[in-house]
Formats: C-alpha cells, sequence, structure tokens
C-alpha cells in the first residue's frame, strides 16, 4: 500500500486535507478546524519560527492533515549590525523569503529593516502586477514574502530597470538564477549549494554577512535571501 507524506506551508496544503489527526484517531476536518489551524500556524510565525505543515495520505488530493512543526531558524551574527551600517551608508537592503508575512515581519523586525514606512509585499500578490506596475513599487517594499525562484529573478529584474546596482545574497538551489542575473551575487561558502556557489560573483566563504559592509561603497541595493 502506498502512503503519501507532504510537508509544506499551511495554506496550500490544508486544501488538499480532507481530514485531520486528534490523538490517534482520524476526524473529519471542518472549516471551524482549518480557521483554528491557521490561527495557530500564524502565532508560531509571530515568534520568528518557520512553520512546517505536515499531512499523510493514501492520495494527494485526500491527505490527513498530522500538524505543525516550528522551526528556528535565527539571523547570523552581526547581521543586525551590517544592515545598519550598509544603511547608513546608502544602501538599501530588502529581504526577501519564501517564508509567511508573519514571520517575515518577525525576522525582519529582528534584524532591523524596516518594516513600518515601508511596504511588504508577497509572491502571490507580485502575480497580479505586470513589469510597470512591479517597478513602481519594488523600491518602496523592504520585505517579500512567500516567493519563488521565479518571484527572485522578477524583483532583482525590477530593481535593475529602475537604476539600481543589485547585489544578492543566497546559499540555495532556488537562489541561483536570481544570483547570476543580479549586478553583484554573493553566495555562502559553508552552507551554500554548489548550483549557488556556481552562479555567484563572490563566494563568502566564512558566511559572515558582516563582510558585506566592504562592498557599501558601491551603494547597493541589496537583497537578503
Amino acid at each position: 500500500e502506498e502512503i503519501f507524506f507532504a510537508k509544506g506551508a499551511l495554506e496550500m496544503l490544508l486544501p488538499q486535507c480532507t481530514k485531520y489527526m486528534f490523538g490517534t484517531q482520524t476526524v473529519p476536518l471542518t472549516k471551524q478546524n482549518e480557521a483554528e489551524f491557521l490561527a495557530e500556524a500564524y502565532e508560531i510565525g509571530r515568534k520568528g519560527l518557520r512553520v512546517l505543515a505536515l499531512a499523510k495520505g493514501r492520495s494527494l488530493q485526500d491527505l490527513i492533515y498530522c500538524g505543525l512543526v516550528g522551526i528556528t531558524d535565527p539571523p547570523r551574527p552581526l547581521v543586525r549590525e551590517s544592515i545598519e551600517m550598509l544603511m547608513q551608508s546608502g544602501v538599501r537592503v530588502k529581504m526577501v523569503t519564501g517564508d509567511a508575512q508573519e514571520t517575515a515581519m518577525a525576522i525582519a523586525n529582528l534584524i532591523g529593516i524596516d518594516t513600518i514606512h515601508q511596504q511588504t509585499l508577497s509572491g502571490q500578490e507580485m502575480d497580479q502586477l505586470n513589469e510597470h506596475q512591479l517597478d513602481k513599487v519594488a523600491n518602496n517594499v523592504s520585505v517579500f514574502y512567500r516567493v519563488t525562484p521565479r518571484h527572485k529573478l522578477a524583483i532583482v529584474k525590477s530593481l535593475q530597470r529602475t537604476g539600481n546596482i543589485v547585489g544578492m545574497t543566497g546559499d540555495g538551489v532556488n537562489d541561483g538564477v536570481a544570483l547570476k542575473k543580479a549586478d553583484i551575487g554573493i553566495a555562502m561558502g559553508k552552507n551554500g549549494t554548489d548550483v549557488c556557489k556556481e552562479a555567484a560573483d563572490m563566494i563568502l566563504v566564512n558566511d559572515d554577512f558582516h563582510t558585506i559592509i566592504l562592498l557599501s561603497v558601491f551603494r547597493l541595493t541589496f537583497t537578503v535571501f
């Protein structure tokens, strides 16, 4: 017998579920249950944790919701100080992440990225914009959330079209295409994937974000992934 195990964003996984685990029992999933699970995920995300939903089933269209996992992924040392120094040097720093809005906002506030005077934009909202519309708002967005590799590339291109020199940091396979397109692609040397390193112009061998301060003389717009 074939059983599927799935993990991912709750709002994407929950529509595929028809039941949920209550102790050792399987119970039909109601709209009220869905609202409760979404509220629970929101509260976990507000603490700065990356939230993953877990499910299983014999069909990907008929899954059983199993629960949530909150994963801590703390910022690297000196990131807040580095971002502050970059901004004082005239560099605009933007965070681009696949995390949910509440998680992204919590991390942004933790590392000193302005979420009060600047906008936030989701990948889904980006899909509703054409290139011209994205160009008009991208410079005023400090946090892009729930984005895919396609969105990351679109962000880099948009910032370049509006006259910015774009530096981008990344460590995952999903960052490769956007790193290649950025004016200066910067990969993490210790934890970065081979795809990421091959696409980058520069590799931080110590994975120390503080090193990027040396590039501030270029007055870049930095995207932090």
